[in-house]
């Protein structure tokens, strides 16, 4: 019976009283700040974790004048868009502020390729183009990219005559097969 009181008596030493305190967001361009409202507890109560998984836990612990417990928890999970080992936090006039600086994303950096450039032919042989005073020629380029690759006039139009060239060369193969393997089983007897 006596570990029973002191069993009780220990709970009630114990015994703590959960809160929730206010929480704001402040969303900026470069950054995310997280304000908690703690106005009864100081910077030595409280408690900031982050784990590998990305887990900030925010913690806070304080005995109260007439020996009650206090405490709170609050979990945010840290994503990828920030930079969490420049995350910080202040503590002042009753408030926690964490900052979140988000990463800065650069793009991967692309040489920029000059367009081609096709000298024309010497001024003595004979020539279709217009411009045979100038040292070059830049063919028609059309200003759109796709999947990186710069398209040109001469380009798409080399691509269409290859495809249809695919196109009669497989039609005349076919029926070229077809009609060889009728006449073999007609004349075969």
């Amino acid at each position: 019976m006596d570990s029973r009181v002191r069993g009780n008596q220990l709970q009630t030493l114990l015994a703590y009283d959960d809160i929730e305190p206010l929480c704001t967001w402040q969303q900026e361009d470069s950054q995310d700040v997280l304000v908690i409202h703690l106005p009864e507890f100081k910077k030595e109560q409280l408690r900031i974790q982050i784990n590998n998984a990305g887990l900030m836990k925010i913690s806070g612990e304080k005995i109260t004048d007439d020996k009650k417990r206090i405490r709170f928890l609050k979990e945010v999970k840290v994503t990828k868009d920030y930079d969490s080992n420049n995350i910080h936090a202040k503590f002042s006039q009753g408030c926690l502020r964490i900052t979140l600086p988000k990463k800065i994303i650069t793009p991967p950096y692309m040489p920029k390729t000059p367009p081609p450039v096709v000298t024309s032919p010497s001024q003595n042989a004979p020539s279709d183009d217009v411009s045979t005073n100038e040292k070059t020629h830049v063919p028609n380029v059309i200003k759109t990219r796709s999947g990186g690759v710069l398209k040109s006039n001469t380009l798409t139009k080399v691509m269409v005559t290859v495809g249809f060239a695919l196109v009669v060369a497989f039609s005349v193969y076919t029926s070229y097969k077809y009609w060889t393997s009728n006449y073999a089983q007609v004349y075969e007897v």
